[in-house]
């Protein structure tokens, strides 16, 4: 990751948001899918109460009992936390919610990453909308285009990425528009981001998606 402002206030008010929604789902919309293939939107929000607790010795026992595969730890662990009663996983989000720890390598950037995302794997298929503020989504597709963790980096290369809504643009070639908000979602795997982009170097992305 690279070096960036402390943006832990941002973090905080995104899980604040989040929360509110949380608090008013019903348990149908607490068992839809999520934009996440494997997790439910209470897998969603497990893997989130999860990610404020994780230790290096925690990672290293999950991954002893995962095969030493790490999505596949991820999942399990994800589940596992999501399995609480609707109540005790708001209460765990809930406490979740101020803290500002996180795995070491990792850093406030990576956690404001992480909220944004994840609240789109949950609110999209609620049809429950909410604009995240432009600065933030800037901050976050800057650092999904430069990781190599997603496969953004892979399905654009050689492209003109530029955002329709936000004061965002990456890349050279041919040109892919659309919302901030798609461009995250296709840049981090979520197919459905793909459905609002646009230009000249779609054919290439749809080929690449593909394989």
């Amino acid at each position: 990751m690279p070096v960036t402002a402390d943006v832990w206030p941002d973090v905080l008010e995104e899980r604040r948001a989040l929360l509110d929604l949380l608090e008013t789902l019903t348990p149908l919309e607490w068992n839809t899918q999520s934009l996440c293939t494997e997790w439910q939107v209470r897998d969603v929000v497990g893997h989130m109460v999860s990610e404020t607790t994780m230790t290096v010795p925690k990672v290293v026992r999950g991954m002893v009992r995962s095969g030493f595969r790490i999505n596949r730890f991820i999942a399990i662990d994800a589940r596992r936390k999501g399995s609480l009663p609707d109540s005790e996983l708001i209460d765990a989000f809930r406490r979740a919610v101020p803290t500002r720890t996180h795995l070491s390598g990792l850093s406030s950037l990576s956690m404001l990453e992480d909220i944004v995302i994840h609240s789109l794997d949950i609110r999209r298929p609620l049809f429950r909308h909410y604009e995240v503020p432009e600065g933030r989504m800037v901050l976050v597709a800057s650092d999904v285009w430069t990781s190599r963790f997603f496969i953004g980096h892979k399905l654009f290369a050689g492209l003109r990425v530029t955002a329709t809504d936000a004061d965002w643009s990456a890349g050279e070639g041919n040109a892919v528009n659309g919302p901030i908000e798609a461009l995250v979602l296709a840049m981090t795997g979520r197919s459905t981001g793909l459905e609002e982009l646009q230009g000249d170097g779609m054919a290439l992305v749809h080929q690449r998606a593909a394989t």
